[in-house]
């Protein structure tokens, strides 16, 4: 068994970092003498080994409230290597002070029910995130799909590549492959094919549909959102702005989710997106910060004070975190004009972890004045109060084995690409993060990478078959997702899909951005 005293030597700097093989990460750790603390590193053993320093760590009293983020020292290093293999990657990291006491891995957290958090599920909520509230303004696609089995994929992400400069501890990919990139032509033939292509089979094929569509919103039953993603930051791809330029020319709009933005791309091409989500890492994530100060990192003029496009804050709550860093947040909003902040939880947690960890954020938020007391936000700040589903859940949810995400919703990730020439669809981007959890609240681990062989739908360049052929199950949600972050807006589309009236559905006017999640 590891000793505290190997940690106390590798801390003082007397040795070289302890370190640990365990089931696809290597621990490490050790003093880094320029920072002058002790660090746990955190190595993926699978794909191009991206690494997450952790510096602190959560102390939980017996009622699961917060006492503090301390440093991680020798004692607390110890005590995550001997039970890591039970508490896994994420929930490692959340330590109740009896079981740091005792040296023992704590009995089953005792976790909130949702409805028992402070929240409040607001209007700013529906329009930057995917609550599944802006479906009904497509209900066209849901009618053809209730009457002929056809799906109509109108919104789409793409992963151009895996690059990112950051190092955040939630990473929902640190096992991929920088490698995995993919062409020009690659990204222009998925578009043209959801976009041209889908337009004139609906035009052809579902004429009395297509007609509702074009009623509604003017334009054929095609491609109407998407969002370039990445790694962490697809403004690394090397065909980043020749794509958007040709992207411009589309009546397609645009969403970019990035965790910064190099200096070398024009600044004017920014102003070809409808949104952009400025994730902001941990201090000692991002080599980009000066001074590890996320206001002080270089972000485009033509982003600030914008009207025209809409700009916002994402921020994951957890160890790395204190009261001031929302306050910040919040107030770099304002000075750059942005409309929001997003703040959530690290969703690598399992459910009963993730509730807890939704519980001292809501009340972090009230207790600085961001969220009044029953959760709605006052501020630029919201929380999205988004968390796993249960086993019960998924059964009652998927009775025929469907996943309807899939049905207006695809998901391009490269991972194999540079060994395949090819890569995979999924119906969405949170597969990597689903934590199944037993009934002890033992949570198992997140692939932390996408798996083709297990949710993966078609080839990148096959996605026709997504329309032109009937909807069916690539796989069974009940056995493998369990855990689903958007039983919500699986929900939202199985209602719509099983409608017997349209005529009455109508859209709340204010709710913003009704071509993306």
């Amino acid at each position: 068994m590891l000793t505290v005293e190997a940690f106390l030597s590798a801390a003082n700097g007397e040795g070289p970092p302890v370190e640990l093989e365990t089931s696809g990460f290597k621990l490490s750790y050790g003093l880094n003498r320029r920072a002058g603390r002790p660090e746990l590193t955190l190595i993926s053993t699978v794909g191009a080994g991206h690494r997450a320093i952790h510096s602190n760590y959560i102390e939980l009293d017996d009622d699961g409230s917060v006492i503090d983020h301390p440093l991680i020292g020798p004692d607390v290093a110890a005590f995550i290597y001997r039970n890591f293999d039970r508490r896994g990657h994420t929930e490692s990291f959340t330590i109740p002070a009896r079981a740091l006491a005792h040296g023992e891995a704590e009995a089953a957290l005792v976790a909130p029910k949702p409805e028992d958090v402070r929240h409040q599920l607001g209007t700013t909520e529906k329009s930057f995130t995917a609550t599944g509230a802006k479906l009904a303004a497509h209900w066209p696609i849901f009618h053809k799909l209730r009457d002929t089995g056809f799906s109509s994929i109108i919104r789409a992400t793409m992963t151009n590549s895996q690059v990112c400069a950051s190092r955040c501890h939630f990473c929902s990919t640190i096992a991929r492959n920088k490698k995995d990139s993919i062409t020009l032509e690659e990204a222009k033939r998925f578009v043209t094919t959801l976009y041209d292509e889908q337009a004139a089979f609906n035009r052809e094929q579902f004429p009395e549909y297509n007609e509702e569509y074009r009623r509604l919103h003017g334009c054929d039953i095609r491609l109407r959102g998407l969002i370039l993603s990445g790694g962490g930051q697809p403004n690394l791809w090397p065909h980043f702005v020749e794509f958007v330029r040709w992207l411009s020319e589309r009546d397609i709009d645009l969403g970019l989710i990035t965790n910064g933005f190099p200096q070398s791309i024009p600044e004017d091409i920014y102003t070809h997106f409808k949104w952009v989500r400025i994730s902001v890492t941990p201090p000692e994530a991002s080599a980009f910060y000066p001074g590890g100060m996320f206001e002080k990192q270089y972000i485009p003029a033509t982003l600030k004070h914008n009207p025209a496009v809409t700009v916002g804050l994402s921020y994951v709550d957890g160890p790395w975190s204190d009261d001031a860093i929302l306050l910040r947040l919040d107030r770099a909003a304002v000075e750059n004009g942005f409309e929001y902040v997003r703040v959530l939880t690290d969703c690598n947690l399992g459910r009963s972890a993730q509730l807890l960890a939704h519980h001292h954020l809501a009340e972090k938020l009230f207790r600085t004045g961001l969220v009044d007391a029953k959760g709605q936000a006052i501020s630029r700040t919201f929380q999205q109060l988004k968390y796993h589903g249960t086993e019960g859940e998924a059964l009652d949810l998927w009775s025929e084995g469907q996943c309807y995400l899939q049905s207006y919703n695809v998901f391009w990730d490269t991972t194999g690409h540079d060994d395949n020439g090819h890569s995979y669809c999924y119906p969405c981007d949170s597969v990597t993060v689903l934590t199944e959890e037993g009934p002890a609240n033992e949570a198992s681990n997140s692939e932390r990478r996408f798996n083709a062989s297990k949710w993966g739908t078609v080839r990148n360049d096959q996605v026709e078959k997504l329309y032109r052929e009937p909807l069916r199950a690539y796989f069974d949600p009940r056995e493998i997702c369990h855990a689903c972050l958007f039983m919500r807006n699986n929900a939202t589309v199985k209602s719509l899909a099983n409608a017997e009236d349209y005529s009455s559905i109508s859209v709340p006017k204010d709710l913003q951005h009704q071509n993306f999640p």
